[in-house]
């Protein structure tokens, strides 16, 4: 067989279909065997749409490059991939080795490009390599921390002529259980005064919800969700659900001031913006985890979802948390309505999208999209880097998973990656669009105003687009949302692609301490 014939064999017998990407010519002769490509118009937005399919899926994605051009167009994106813990497959065509000592157009070090970004680099070197690289990146990508992997492929391996070996792929063994832990946490639980739960994204990842939820109800302790965390954390509706972490280290020190021992499970604590107070002083804190990053405090290795369950059979009651209802929720919609705030326009949407993945790239309005929309099991996927334009891909390949996906993205997000529009609406994907237009980069100018008054002001921040027309010329059904939002409903409406974009004001909100 050919290289490239080695390569769609084994990547139909891993089911790594559909491959995302943006050819050039050097991957010209990589793809002459594969059927199934899914065309983005940017090499970023095919890193964030098999982002969003790998995670939605949980298993790897394929991804297709245009050597150094595309590669270095898809950095942001493969980083994110990196910190969303995403098994991400990037290949790429790389120039033609028998003249590459004379350095000719588009050939470059691959491997210095990606740098850590990724786990695994290998550059082929022969057509026998082809199966048993992608099977091992296969199996790289999926061992804890999940993360992305880097094939190159030489234009002229992928002609050679090899076997094909039909060679075992291995699945890292993630029911790891550190079975000699769990009494010992159980005691610093029933030990401590003041006890609290933080949930993270890997309760999401390994399908831990109800786990989690039956364990923090015959404790009765609060659960709190991890700083900025990409994924669901903890079931919004919970009675011992305690909201978000902020991710500022004075800001969470004050979240979790009276409790004096927190159990972290499955999640990490993002950090932004620098404060100079250290991270919970004088606490005891232990995390479970099957990435543990060893950044403060004690770690367990385990899997989150089957340590839950041993903890759940000898959990005892603790304490006598519920959350406190919010009643003040109504009457911030009855005001916010007169001005189309941003809350009455999130509420509007829980009504008719409740039963959606929700991608947020809404960056000056994640906090209130975190808190209107609510968390439940694959329900909310963000960046965990804070990249723009990773949003609107991770969409449309969460999409081709999931029938019902709503993108909540801001005015200055939705630029980053706007030609994916082209793609949603060439492979008709039922990803529906709902634009927080504040006029500028909001986040900035909060940022400004916390830390550098004045800045606030300056005219880089504010700026204009007709993202209606921009949306209709890639062939997009539009609409501009009219105050009493009855355009809600029409964006909810049948499985095509649609766009609602709702003018929301232009206040800046204080977003940092």
């Amino acid at each position: 067989m050919k290289g490239y014939e080695i390569f769609s064999k084994t990547m139909e017998e891993l089911k790594l279909t559909p491959m995302f990407g943006n050819p050039g010519s050097t991957e010209i002769p990589l793809l002459r065997g594969v059927k199934d490509y899914v065309l983005t118009l940017h090499d970023s937005i095919s890193v964030g749409m098999a982002d969003g399919y790998a995670q939605y899926s949980g298993k790897p994605a394929l991804v297709n490059l245009h050597t150094l051009p595309g590669v270095a167009n898809s950095m942001a994106s493969i980083h994110t991939a990196r910190l969303n813990h995403s098994p991400v497959i990037v290949t790429s065509g790389q120039q033609d080795s028998r003249h590459a000592f004379y350095e000719p157009m588009l050939w470059h070090d691959l491997e210095s490009l990606v740098g850590n970004a990724v786990k695994y680099f290998y550059e082929v070197k022969n057509g026998e390599d082809i199966e048993r690289v992608m099977k091992r990146a296969y199996s790289i990508s999926m061992e804890p921390p999940a993360g992305p992997v880097f094939i190159s492929f030489p234009m002229d391996v992928v002609d050679e002529n090899a076997d094909y070996m039909n060679l075992p792929c291995s699945l890292p063994n993630t029911d790891l259980v550190d079975y000699g832990a769990v009494e010992k946490v159980l005691q610093l639980i029933m030990q401590s005064s003041n006890p609290a739960l933080v949930a993270g994204a890997e309760i999401d990842q390994f399908n831990a919800h109800e786990e989690l939820e039956k364990f923090a109800s015959k404790l009765g302790i609060p659960v709190y969700t991890e700083p900025m965390s990409n994924r669901a954390g903890f079931n919004s509706e919970s009675m011992q659900n305690a909201g978000d972490l902020p991710p500022a280290t004075t800001a969470i020190n004050l979240a979790l001031l009276k409790h004096d021992f927190i159990l972290n499970i499955g999640g990490e604590f993002t950090l932004y913006p620098y404060l100079p107070s250290p991270l919970l002083p004088g606490k005891k804190v232990v995390t479970v985890s099957l990435t543990p990053s060893y950044k403060f405090g004690e770690y367990i290795t385990s899997n989150p979802k089957l340590f839950l369950n041993e903890l759940n059979k000898f959990a005892e009651k603790k304490g006598d948390f519920v959350r406190a209802m919010d009643n003040s929720l109504t009457n911030l919609v009855a005001r916010e309505r007169r001005v189309m705030g941003v809350t009455y326009v999130l509420q509007k949407a829980r009504k008719e999208f409740s039963n959606y993945v929700i991608v947020d790239e809404a960056i000056s309005s994640s906090l209130l999209v975190r808190k209107n929309m609510g968390y439940s099991p694959r329900s909310y996927f963000t960046a965990k880097s804070g990249q723009l334009g990773w949003g609107m891909p991770a969409a449309a390949g969460i999409s081709l998973k999931s029938p019902r996906v709503l993108q909540i993205v801001g005015d200055g997000s939705i630029m980053y990656a706007i030609q994916t529009l082209w793609t949603i609406v060439n492979y008709n994907l039922p990803v529906k669009i709902l634009v927080l237009d504040n006029g500028g980069y909001t986040i900035l100018k909060s940022f400004s105003g916390s830390f550098y008054p004045g800045l606030e002001k300056a005219p880089y921040l504010t700026f204009s687009n007709d993202i209606l027309k921009i949306a209709e010329s890639f062939g997009v059904e539009s609409r501009e949302a009219d105050p009493d939002l009855k355009e809600m409903k029409w964006l909810a409406e049948g499985n095509s692609p649609k766009l609602l974009l709702a003018r929301v004001p232009k206040t800046i909100p204080k977003l940092f301490i």
